[in-house]
């Protein structure tokens, strides 16, 4: 009996039913659309960041930093199993560590920087979070922009460099730094070429923001950097940890807002359907309420009815979202990502959403049926 109270007040209303619906499900159709855009695009500029490099460089306590800049003889050594046990520590909020060793030398009459690097693999990488550096075989080079010129190598010929040889297998764009000045070889080769196994000048890392402000989260991560590894400091790349930082906050504050915006317009055309359908069927509720209906009976005719056109919007709404985030959202990434696609594990939140914002839409209109006077109303009938 009270479903079929209800389908034949859906019914007998189905213009306001359907106001309902369609108010509901532009809201979840906008949400589903600007989470999943928001989500990819926001991926996309933090892997554009990532790739303008690290953004820590960790040292010793003690190391003088100007040395490691200018790549001086008097660099602080230590062991570069510093590297792999601290890759390991699940607390810090830094990746993507490399081991470095670098060192002046001279390469058919040239000065460059040779730099023998090891990326240290973590459990969380996957193809998209892979580390910027990439291995090197013994035998193989990584150019830099100006080595390369200076040096007239192109991909594929060999270079000389104290007693080894090499073969291009990559010369890097330019960056307008002194990378650009880099050969860049295995860790484990520059080790035995420089007569220092076992040893490097600095690691590399990545600061991976979730959450919170940049300052706190450098805060904590020099706290548990310090807690892991006592005698060590890290020094923070500011251009690209403010960048990757700037662009989290400004696509999830612009979804916000925007969600904001459309909830509040939708509780408002509920709310305003929902007192006109009260008003209409006053009569009808008079009536019930005289035949001893309770009102949490007829509270519970509206909730019930209110929440079943707001699961059918949520549902309604999510594929419609999906389908158009997954047609508009891949063409203008910046950036190879994950393959934009739906996501089914935001359905839960989609039906939640519509349905809390039914409910609160309900509110107004259900103060009002709680205070109609069955008196009164037959009284005009």
């Amino acid at each position: 009996m009270f479903l079929k109270i209800i389908t034949s007040q859906a019914r007998h209303k189905w213009g306001i039913a359907l106001l309902i619906v369609l108010a509901m499900t532009s809201l979840v159709t906008l949400y589903v659309y600007s989470s999943n855009t928001t989500a990819f695009a926001n991926r996309s500029m933090q892997l554009v960041m990532k790739n303008m490099g690290h953004n820590l460089l960790i040292i010793p306590e003690k190391a003088d930093a100007r040395s490691i800049y200018l790549c001086s003889d008097d660099q602080t050594l230590f062991s570069d199993d510093t590297t792999r046990r601290i890759s390991r520590a699940r607390n810090l909020s830094s990746r993507y560590y490399v081991s470095v060793l670098q060192a002046r030398v001279e390469v058919e009459s040239q000065e460059l920087l040779l730099t023998g690097v090891e990326p240290v693999g973590g459990e969380h990488e996957t193809p998209e979070k892979r580390n910027m550096v990439l291995p090197l075989a013994e035998s193989e080079t990584r150019l830099g922009y100006e080595c390369a010129r200076m040096l007239q190598k192109d991909i594929g010929e060999s270079v000389h460099v104290l007693g080894g040889e090499f073969r291009v297998v990559e010369i890097l764009p330019p960056k307008a730094t002194l990378d650009d000045c880099r050969i860049y070889i295995s860790l484990s080769r520059c080790q035995g070429l420089l007569g220092k196994e076992g040893q490097i000048n600095f690691i590399l890392a990545f600061l991976c923001l979730h959450g919170g402000s940049l300052d706190r989260a450098l805060k904590v991560q020099e706290q548990k950097l310090a807690e892991m590894s006592p005698g060590f400091r890290q020094i923070s790349r500011m251009d690209i940890a403010q960048g990757r930082h700037f662009a989290r906050i400004t696509t999830q504050k612009s979804l916000y807002y925007l969600l904001g915006i459309v909830a509040a317009a939708t509780v408002i055309v509920i709310a305003v359907t929902g007192l006109q359908e009260v008003s209409d069927r006053r009569h009808e509720t008079g009536i019930m309420i005289s035949m001893g209906v309770s009102h949490t009976y007829i509270v519970c005719l509206y909730l019930v009815k209110t929440l079943a056109l707001a699961l059918t919007s949520s549902v309604l709404g999510f594929l419609l979202g999906s389908a158009l985030a997954v047609r508009f959202t891949a063409p203008f990434l910046v950036v190879n990502t994950r393959p934009v696609a739906v996501l089914w594990d935001q359905l839960p939140a989609a039906m939640a959403l519509t349905c809390a914002v039914a409910l609160v839409a309900e509110i107004i209109p259900i103060i009002r049926l709680l205070r109609l006077d069955p008196n009164t109303i037959l009284a005009e009938q």
